[in-house]
This record gives C-alpha cells, sequence and structure tokens, in this order.
C-alpha cells in the first residue's frame, strides 16, 4: 500500500504544482546521460550502420541505467527508512508526470496571445513544440499548443500512469513485482527523453534516433489508445453536461476517420479527437530545422480555432487526469479488500 500511497501523492502533487525550476529534475539527467552516450558513440561511429548501432546502445545503456536506480530506490531505500522512501517515491513519480507544466508553459502563449504580443507567441511556443515558429501565425500557434496539449495527454500524464498502474497491479499478484511500480514508469519515462532528444528523422538524427523513435511507438501504442479512450469518456461527460450529443458525435467520426492521419502511429489517437470536439482542422505543413514538411490535415471542421480554446482543452486534459486518479482509488480500494 505504501508504493501506492507514494503513486497518488506524486500524481495529486501534480495536478496542483509544477515543476520546481530551481530543483534538480529527473528528466533533465536522463537528458545529460543521453547527451554524453550521443557525443561519445558519434566519435567512435562514423557510417550508418554504425550510427544505427551505436542508437541502439545509447536506448539499451539509458534503460539500464534509470530503470536500475529506479528498482535500487524500491529495494533498499524502503530497508533504509520507510518515510525516507516514501518521499523520495513521491517525489519522483511527482517528477514523472507532466500535466501542471505543460499547462503553465501551454498558458504563458495564451497570455502572450491575449496580449497581441506575436514574437513572445512564438517564442513562448518554441519551449513546448519542436517546428519551427518564426514564421507562425496566430491563428497556427493556437494550433499547434492544442496539439502539444492533446499529444502529451498520453505522453506526459495517461502513459506513466498506464506503467505505474501496470506495476501496482501485477504487485497484488505477487509483492516481489514491487518494484515495477516505479521502474516501469521511468523506463518509460526514459525511453520517452530519449525519443524527443534525438528520435527526429532529419539527416542528422535520422540513424542514431532510429531506435528510440521506434521504441516510443511501442511503448505508447496501448496508453495512447487509453488516452483516447478516456477523453472521449470525459468528451461524453461533457456533451450530456451540456445537452448537446453533436460535440461527442463529432470527435469520435473525428476520431474513427483521421486516428491514423498522423506520422505517428500514437499522436493521431487524441489530436483527431480534439480535432473534433473543437470542429477544426489540425496539423497541416509546417517547418522544421527550416524545412517544410508536408503533413495532411487532422479533421473535417472549419471552425477558426480562438486563444480560449487553449484554456478548453487544458480543462478536457485536467478532467481526464480525475478520471484516472478515480481508476486508482478503486484499484486501492480493491488491494484494500485483498489484503
Amino acid at each position: 500500500m505504501i508504493y501506492l500511497l507514494a503513486f497518488l501523492c506524486g500524481f495529486i502533487l501534480d495536478f496542483f504544482i509544477r515543476d520546481f525550476e530551481k530543483i534538480p529534475h529527473l528528466v533533465r539527467f536522463i537528458g545529460i546521460s543521453v547527451s554524453i552516450f550521443e557525443k561519445l558513440f558519434r566519435k567512435v561511429f562514423k557510417s550508418n550502420i554504425g550510427l544505427l548501432f551505436s542508437g541502439l546502445l545509447i536506448v539499451c545503456f539509458n534503460i539500464f541505467i534509470w530503470g536500475g536506480l529506479a528498482y535500487l530506490i524500491n529495494s533498499f531505500v524502503y530497508r533504509i527508512n520507510i518515510l525516507a522512501g516514501f518521499v523520495i517515491e513521491s517525489f519522483l513519480f511527482f517528477q514523472i508526470f507532466a500535466k501542471a507544466s505543460l499547462k503553465f508553459e501551454s498558458m504563458k502563449v495564451y497570455y502572450a496571445i491575449k496580449s497581441d504580443d506575436i514574437e513572445k507567441s512564438r517564442k513562448e511556443l518554441s519551449m513546448i513544440v519542436g517546428r519551427d515558429t518564426d514564421r507562425l501565425d496566430y491563428e497556427h500557434i493556437i494550433k499547434a499548443v492544442i496539439e502539444t496539449v492533446a499529444e502529451n495527454m498520453s505522453d506526459g500524464v495517461v502513459a506513466p500512469w498506464f506503467y505505474a498502474t501496470l506495476g501496482i497491479i501485477a504487485a497484488v499478484f505477487n509483492n516481489r513485482f514491487t518494484g515495477l511500480i516505479l521502474v516501469l514508469p521511468i523506463v518509460y519515462k526514459t525511453i520517452n527523453t530519449m525519443d524527443s532528444m534525438i528520435g527526429y528523422k532529419d539527416e542528422k538524427y535520422f540513424y542514431i534516433g532510429k531506435a528510440a523513435a521506434r521504441l516510443d511507438d511501442i511503448v505508447n501504442f496501448l496508453p495512447a489508445r487509453f488516452s483516447a479512450f478516456i477523453l472521449l469518456f470525459v468528451i461524453f461527460i461533457i456533451s450530456v453536461t451540456k445537452n448537446n450529443s453533436i460535440i461527442f458525435t463529432r470527435s469520435l467520426k473525428s476520431f474513427v476517420k483521421y486516428r491514423y492521419i498522423h506520422s505517428s502511429p500514437n499522436a493521431g489517437q487524441t489530436e483527431s479527437i480534439i480535432a473534433g470536439f473543437l470542429d477544426t482542422k489540425l496539423l497541416g505543413d509546417a517547418f522544421y530545422f527550416g524545412k517544410l514538411v508536408k503533413k495532411r490535415s487532422i479533421g473535417d471542421g472549419n471552425t477558426k480555432v480562438k486563444a480560449d480554446d487553449i484554456i478548453a482543452v487544458n480543462n478536457i486534459m485536467y478532467f481526464a487526469y480525475i478520471v484516472l486518479l478515480i481508476i486508482n482509488l478503486i484499484i486501492g480500494g480493491i488491494i484494500c479488500f485483498i489484503l
């Protein structure tokens, strides 16, 4: 139960508090590790095959390091002091999730837009997206924020929740699996961080980042689809409370039609739903590192997005957060009953 309580504590903290900028963050340390291995292997391997192999090594070494560290925390810190183990594990879970920080960063773009400062809007947007932002107008800035929030519902919230919950369920059947409650989400976060750093398709990262990109697609496959299910459930509740079934119907149709349009097999799962919810089109062509990348649009609607849609999408994500918390409380109740 103490592992479950630590998980819930970290999860709830992220509901209210964003990451502290001056406190060391797990993802930053993972990022440093990825950079060190990348620089090292680029000096050793020069050919395309060599870079493919070095990308695989980067993935393996980082999973071993950070998964091993998570296992050591679960295995030994609790034996030394239960309270210290609980506090450390709660803090790590808090850092694994990214909802409050994502809302904070997306709202910085929102406020820049509301103040009619296009340059500041582009600058703030560049902190949360990988595309070039220096030529975007307000409409495309808003769409980029909405897409990022929708996609990161899975990457930043549901996926780490999914793997931590999977560890909890495994531990119920056998207490030797209690370490998985922390190990699985940290390993996921490691994979996701590697993908965000080197998983690009440009000339520099195409080979060295392929292993990280493919593994990220694999580990996000189930969480992305579960995210879509949760998102549709939330929108269904919204449509019922507003007595407007069109909202849910439109979201569901967009999901069925456009969930695989995205170049990623997972990102389109949630973005297609949000496009239907807002009755608009998302994605489309974008510039990356100065090069135009052609993309198909997601959604059938022609409604022009507005800044307040950023708030609406963030609110939907918070409703989804509450649904996930309720699921965990139910699981906790079942565990108490079993014990």
